[in-house]
C-alpha cells in the first residue's frame, strides 16, 4: 500500500498534543505564578501559549482535504456538504456559548459572544466554503486575500476618531469593532482575541492548514511529503519573520505576520511528528497525544468547564471563602513541593491536570467512543 493511502495517524497526535498544551496553559496551580513561555504575549510578540490555539485551527484545515475528499468520492451533493458544515458552526457556536455561560454563572447580563470554539467554527466555516468550491490555487489566493485584507484594514482604516494603522492596546480597529458590535459582551483588555476582525485572518490559517494537508494526501511517498511540509514551513516562517518588520506579530490581532510565522513552525512540527510516528513507527510516546486527538473538542470542553468550576469560591474558609483549586494546590501540592519554586508547583499543578484528562481521554479511546462535532 502507498503512503499516500495510509491514515496519518501524526494528523491525531498533533492535534491531541495542541490539546494537551492548550489545557496545561488554561490551567495553572495559581495564575500569580506562571512561567513566561506558558502566558500569553499582551501585544506585540509570540511565547509558546501563543502557538497552541493557532495550531489546533492549523491542524483542523490540514485534516479538511481529506474529508472532503471522502464526502466526493461518496458523491455527496453541495447541498448535503453545507448543510453539514452549517450543522457543525452553529453546534460549535452553541458550545462555546454555553461554556462561556458556566464561566460567567450568574452573571450573564455581560455574557461573552467571542470565544475559542466561536472562532474554530466561523474559521471553518470559511475556510470550509473556500475548499470545497475551488481547487488549491483558489485556497492559496484566499489566503493572500485574507492577510492583505486583515493588513489594509488595520493599516488604512479610519476608526473612531483615529487614524487608519493605530493599532496600541487601548486603540485598535479590531477592538472599535468588537466594542460596536458585541458591546460589554466581548473582552476590552486588552481586546478580545477571538473577536471578529482576527476571523479573516484565522480563516486563512485554516487554509494554509489545508494546502498542507493537500499536499499531504496527494503525495506518492514520505519523501516528497517530507520534502513539501519543511520547505513550506521554512518559507513561510521565514516570510512571516520579514513581515513583522513592517506588521508586529500579534496574537490579540491575529496578524498576517503572526499567521505566516505559527503556520510555519506547525508545518515543521507537523513534518516531525509524521516522521516518528508514520515513517518510523515510534509510536509509543505518543499513544497519550492520540487519545487526546481523537475526542478533541469534547476533552478541550470537559477541562475548561470543569476548569471553570475549581476557579469558582465554593469552599469555606474562614470567614470568607476559596476556590477548590486554591485549596487544593496551597494546602497540598504547594507544601509537598516547598522545596521548589512556585512556578513549579504551579506548573505541576497543570501537568497533573493534563495527565487527568489523558486518562479521561485513554478510557474513551479504549472503548472506542468518539464523539463527533
Amino acid at each position: 500500500m502507498k503512503a499516500a493511502a495510509q491514515r496519518l495517524e501524526s494528523l491525531d497526535v498533533f492535534r491531541g498534543a495542541t490539546i494537551a498544551a492548550m489545557i496545561l496553559v488554561n490551567n495553572p496551580g495559581d495564575w500569580n505564578f506562571v512561567y513566561a513561555p506558558l502566558l500569553h504575549a499582551y501585544w506585540f510578540g509570540c511565547t509558546f501559549a501563543d502557538l497552541v490555539f493557532p495550531w489546533f485551527v492549523f491542524i483542523m484545515g490540514v485534516a479538511m482535504p481529506f474529508a472532503f475528499a471522502r464526502r466526493r468520492e461518496r458523491g455527496d451533493r453541495t447541498s448535503q456538504v453545507f448543510g453539514r458544515i452549517a450543522q457543525r458552526v452553529l453546534l460549535l457556536i452553541g458550545l462555546g456559548l454555553a461554556m462561556t455561560a458556566v464561566a460567567t454563572w450568574p452573571a450573564l447580563a455581560t455574557l461573552r459572544f467571542p470565544g475559542v470554539l466561536q472562532r474554530i467554527a466561523l474559521s471553518y466555516l470559511l475556510a470550509a466554503l473556500v475548499i470545497w468550491k475551488f481547487e488549491v490555487r483558489g485556497w492559496m489566493t484566499a489566503v493572500a486575500v485574507l492577510l492583505l485584507g486583515h493588513w489594509a484594514l488595520i493599516a488604512l482604516v479610519p476608526f473612531g476618531g483615529f487614524a487608519g494603522g493605530t493599532w496600541s492596546p487601548e486603540h485598535n480597529l479590531a477592538r472599535y469593532l468588537d466594542t460596536l458590535v458585541f458591546g460589554r459582551h466581548a473582552l476590552t483588555i486588552p481586546n478580545d482575541p477571538e473577536g471578529l476582525l482576527g476571523t479573516l485572518p484565522a480563516a486563512a490559517t485554516a487554509l494554509i492548514g489545508a494546502v498542507a494537508g493537500e499536499l499531504m494526501r496527494r503525495a506518492a511517498d514520505h519523501l516528497t511529503r517530507l520534502r513539501g511540509l519543511v520547505v513550506g514551513g521554512v518559507a513561510a516562517f521565514a516570510v512571516g519573520v520579514l513581515w513583522s518588520y513592517v506588521l508586529p506579530l500579534s496574537k490579540p490581532l491575529w496578524t498576517g505576520s503572526y499567521v505566516l510565522v505559527v503556520t510555519g513552525l506547525g508545518m515543521l512540527a507537523l513534518a516531525l511528528i509524521y516522521f516518528l510516528v508514520d515513517v518510523r513507527g515510534l509510536r509509543g510516546w505518543s499513544r497519550p497525544f492520540l487519545w487526546l486527538g481523537v475526542n478533541p473538542i469534547a476533552i478541550y470542553i470537559c477541562s475548561e468547564v470543569i476548569g471553570h468550576l475549581l476557579e469558582r469560591p465554593l469552599l469555606p474558609q474562614g470567614s470568607g471563602r476559596t476556590t477548590p483549586k486554591a485549596w487544593l494546590f496551597w494546602r497540598y501540592i504547594e507544601p509537598a513541593l516547598h522545596r521548589w519554586p512556585t512556578e513549579r508547583a504551579s506548573f505541576a499543578f497543570g501537568m497533573a491536570y493534563v495527565a487527568l484528562w489523558v486518562m479521561v481521554a485513554g478510557v474513551l479511546y479504549s472503548r472506542r467512543i468518539r464523539i463527533q462535532v
